[in-house]
C-alpha cells in the first residue's frame, strides 16, 4: 500500500485499523484554505485505495473542529484574471466538491468529533461523516448568505442529513445554533459534554469494529444509492451485494462463529479484509 500524503495542514495518525485525521490550522480554527482541501483531497484518495483502515475520525487541532473556508485567501481569489479556460475560484470549488462525495462513498466509516467550531465546510463535514459526535458547546451554522456567496458544495449533503425545510431556514437564514440543536435537527447522533465526548468516541469506534469491515462498506454503498435509482434495480444491486457477503469468506467466517459461539476473526485481529 503506498505511503500515506504528506501533510502540512493535516495531522494523520494510522492506529491498526484507524486513521485520526485532524484538521490543523489552529490559529485559523482550521480553516480550508486551498492547500488543506488538496491535502484532504489526496488522504481521501489513499483511503479509497487503503485495505487496512475500516474507521476514519475526523478532529480539529486546539479546540475547534473547522470554521470553513479561508475567506481571506477567497478574498483575495476573486482578484484573480478569469479566461475561457481557467477559472480558479469555480476550479477550487468544484475541486471540494468532488472531494466532499469521495469521503462520503469510502468504504471505511467514518466518525466526525465536532467541538468548537464548525461553520460553512465544517458543518458540511460533520452532515458528510456516517456518524457525528457533537459537543454541547460546539457552536454550528452555515454563514456563506452573510457573506455574499452560497454554501454551494455542501448544501447537497446538509439537506440529505436534515431535509430540505430544515436546511433552507438554516441557509436562508444564516442562523447559529449549538451542539442540542445539531442533535435535534439530525447532523450529530451523540451529544456530549465536553469531558465525555473521548469516552463516547471509544464506545462508538469499538462498535464499528465489532462489524465485519466488508458487511459495513457494502452497507453504506446499499444505502447512498436509495432514491437514486429505480426500484428494481435497487432491489438488484442490494441482492447482488448480499449475495457476494454471504458467500464470502468474512459472510462464512462472521456466520460460523455466531453458531460455535466465538468472536469473529476480524474482532480478534482489529483487521479488515480487501473490500
Amino acid at each position: 500500500m503506498p505511503d500515506l500524503p504528506k501533510c502540512e495542514f493535516l495531522l494523520l495518525d494510522v492506529q491498526g485499523p484507524r486513521l485520526n485525521l485532524t484538521f490543523n490550522r489552529p490559529d485559523q480554527r482550521n480553516a480550508i484554505n486551498s492547500q488543506m482541501g488538496e491535502e484532504f483531497a489526496a488522504v481521501v484518495e489513499w483511503l479509497s485505495n487503503s485495505d487496512e483502515v475500516r474507521v476514519v475520525i475526523l478532529r480539529g487541532a486546539g479546540g475547534h473542529f473547522c470554521a470553513g473556508g479561508d475567506i481571506k485567501e477567497r478574498r483575495n481569489m476573486a482578484e484573480d484574471v478569469v479566461t475561457e479556460d481557467s477559472d480558479p475560484i469555480m476550479e477550487r470549488n468544484r475541486g471540494a466538491g468532488m472531494a466532499f462525495l469521495r469521503f462520503e462513498n469510502l468504504p471505511q466509516t467514518t466518525i466526525a468529533v465536532v467541538e468548537g467550531s464548525a461553520f460553512g465546510g465544517g458543518m458540511g463535514y460533520a452532515c458528510l461523516a456516517d456518524i457525528t459526535i457533537v459537543s454541547e458547546t460546539a457552536k454550528m451554522g452555515m454563514p456563506e448568505t452573510t457573506l455574499g456567496v452560497a454554501p454551494a458544495q455542501i448544501a447537497p449533503y446538509v439537506v440529505k442529513r436534515i431535509g430540505l425545510t430544515r436546511a433552507r431556514q438554516l441557509a436562508l437564514t444564516a442562523e447559529r445554533f449549538g451542539g442540542d440543536k445539531a442533535y435535534e435537527y439530525g447532523i450529530a447522533q451523540y451529544l456530549c459534554r465536553d469531558d465525555t465526548i473521548d469516552t463516547t468516541l471509544e464506545d462508538v469506534v469499538a462498535k464499528v469494529l465489532k462489524c465485519g469491515p466488508k458487511a459495513n462498506a457494502a452497507t453504506k454503498a446499499i444505502m447512498l444509492k436509495v432514491g437514486s435509482v429505480p426500484e428494481e434495480d435497487m432491489i438488484r444491486f442490494s441482492a447482488e451485494k448480499f449475495s457476494l457477503l454471504n458467500r464470502g469468506a468474512e459472510g462464512k467466517e462472521g456466520q460460523s462463529a455466531f453458531a460455535e459461539k466465538r468472536k469473529p476473526a476480524w474482532q480478534e485481529t482489529g483487521e479488515g479484509g480487501k473490500r
